[in-house]
């Protein structure tokens, strides 16, 4: 039997039209891939940046709170034996504050305001005992201690005063920092990274505790701060690295008083202003 045959047909192939409408399909879903690609990498770029900062204000803020909640603090020492009422150390003002940063940070005599333009710093007073700071042994005895842990000396009044000072210094690569300083003690940074500080004193009347305005330290009614019964902290935190591209522009933020900023032409670190509201616990009642 004479085998069938059967008539082949012509192969085909993809026209140049069709290849051309292939490939610019194809960039197109690569490019979207890469956009999409690129973004998410510039988000996690400035979360990051967002939680470091978060982090870093969260510790600041919580060391002054800690602080400012003890301004003012005197251990009752004995009854008075006519009123029955509890007689108090002696410690001088609770809190004190300069807007321009003080004279001498690490002075050993009460912080002075400086008449030159700086950066706003507060003093922060109270009886340090073993149960209110970190003690630290000298010579075997367990002593209170400041804000950088060093032992105090035993003031005029036979007892210890921390006078502990936060202020904004830089480091030695430029950047700024939170730093604290006490009587006679040089100061040290504490948190990196801290552009601006600012503060409000809560200021009430010697009639009653309830806080009527709040202020900066150059317009209290009092300017010995008696009157202060609350403190309001503001940190301007900076992003330790760049939060964004060139390409990206520049960020915008808002400042501790609320006015947006955008940041200079080449600055491409994040910002964010942190508050928190502190009370005097010691003066509340008195």
């Amino acid at each position: 039997m004479r085998p069938t045959h059967y008539p082949q047909k012509p192969q085909q192939g993809f026209s140049l039209v069709e290849i051309l409408i292939s490939l610019v399909i194809g960039l197109v879903v690569v490019g979207a891939v890469l956009v999409s690609y690129v973004g998410s990498g510039q988000t996690t770029k400035l979360q990051a940046a967002y939680a470091d900062m978060n982090e870093n204000a969260q510790i600041g803020l919580a060391m002054l709170s800690k602080d400012i909640q003890l301004a003012g603090y005197a251990n009752a020492t004995a009854a008075d034996p006519v009123t029955g009422l509890f007689i108090r150390n002696a410690v001088p003002r609770s809190v004190f504050g300069c807007d321009n940063g003080f004279v001498a940070t690490n002075a050993s005599a009460a912080a002075t305001c400086s008449l030159v333009a700086g950066s706003p710093a507060i003093e922060v007073i109270y009886e340090a005992d073993l149960r209110n700071t970190v003690p630290r042994a000298v010579s075997g005895v367990n002593t209170p201690t400041d804000c950088l842990g060093n032992a105090l000396v035993i003031g005029g009044g036979g007892f210890y005063t921390a006078y502990n000072r936060y202020y904004i210094a830089n480091s030695s690569s430029g950047r700024s920092e939170l730093h604290c300083a006490s009587w006679g003690q040089i100061g040290q940074p504490l948190i990196e990274n801290v552009e601006a500080i600012k503060f409000w004193y809560g200021e009430t009347t010697a009639v009653d505790r309830h806080i009527e305005r709040y202020v900066t330290a150059g317009n209290l009614a009092d300017v010995s701060f008696g009157n202060v019964v609350s403190v309001r902290i503001c940190l301007l935190m900076r992003s330790p690295e760049p939060a964004r591209s060139a390409e990206e522009g520049a960020l915008t933020y808002l400042d501790c008083d609320s006015a947006t900023q955008t940041n200079a032409a080449g600055d491409l670190a994040a910002r964010r202003a942190y508050f928190t509201t502190v009370t005097l616990r010691n003066k509340m009642s008195l």
